[in-house]
């Protein structure tokens, strides 16, 4: 096959305004599989978010890249393949960084290890949102006055605020931790809120997909991948055919080599059904 493993974003991608899979990108998704496709998602969610996703979609999926592509879970099993956590000293003087300028901190971890999903780290300021991603997340979070234990280790670091505070903050952040921390200032429309995350620098979606390509023993040069946000720019640069769905930013719809319908309008699909016209033909 021309494509071999196809790598799909989840928010504002896959899945419509609502934050369901549509019956007809589920009906692309079980094809694609029955060709022989591996399929991926890649997703800056934790992996206790994106269960409800692949258990809406009704496949054994082959893997789920997960946290920006810190963490790559088996989904058959549930058992994770690969963790790239950052190390204590990073982790320690990021969270340090966002609790000096006031911010309650989001501490996640692998759950498959922790038996829970992480901390919620207090500050002096704590925005409404984080009460409301817990309340609406399947995610598991324990409140602790300071910084976890070694064996506790982060995959993601996280602070959550109002977009022009977090503009600002960012160029800080980046300033201070350019060539040590991997970073993204992202909204996060399934809980409507924004944030910084830090991650482990080697850490991003392409980082993920490499790693089940070298473990699948697939070229990278047949992975096909779709994306909408600052956090898909390195998987769609590195996949052989990265689309960008419509309602993408623009600096990813630059880059892609292809634009798709917007994600409410079947974006996800047509690109399945692209990439399946595409191996037909070979």
């Amino acid at each position: 096959m021309k494509y071999q493993l196809l790598a799909i974003d989840l928010d504002r991608t896959l899945l419509d305004r609502s934050g369901r899979v549509a019956p007809e990108t589920r009906a692309a998704l079980h094809l694609a599989h029955e060709s022989g496709l591996r399929i991926v998602l890649c997703t800056g969610r934790s992996y206790t978010e994106t269960r409800p996703v692949i258990d809406e979609i009704g496949l054994d999926l082959d893997a789920a890249i997960t946290v920006g592509g810190a963490l790559l879970t088996d989904v058959r099993t549930g058992k994770t393949l690969s963790a790239t956590h950052m190390n204590d000293a990073l982790a320690a003087e990021t969270l340090t960084w966002f609790r000096d300028r006031d911010h309650t901190v989001l501490w996640l971890s692998d759950r498959a290890h922790l038996g829970f999903d992480g901390w919620v780290v207090a500050g002096r300021i704590r925005h409404v949102a984080i009460d409301r991603w817990l309340a609406k997340s399947p995610i598991e979070m324990r409140e602790c006055d300071a910084m976890p234990a070694a064996d506790h280790a982060a995959l993601r670091v996280t602070i959550i605020d109002e977009t022009p505070a977090l503009e600002e903050l960012a160029i800080s952040f980046g300033a201070d931790f350019t060539g040590r921390a991997a970073f993204n200032l992202i909204h996060v429309p399934a809980y409507e809120f924004s944030v910084i995350e830090a991650f482990d620098g080697r850490v991003n979606k392409w980082f993920g997909v490499r790693q089940l390509c070298e473990r699948w023993g697939i070229d990278a040069a047949r992975v096909a991948a779709i994306g909408d946000d600052v956090n898909d720019f390195d998987l769609i640069r590195g996949a052989a055919l990265g689309a960008a769905v419509e309602n993408a930013v623009s600096a990813l719809k630059e880059i892609a080599s292809i634009i798709m319908p917007a994600h409410d309008q079947g974006g996800a699909a047509a690109f399945i059904q692209h990439v399946l016209r595409e191996n037909a033909s070979e």
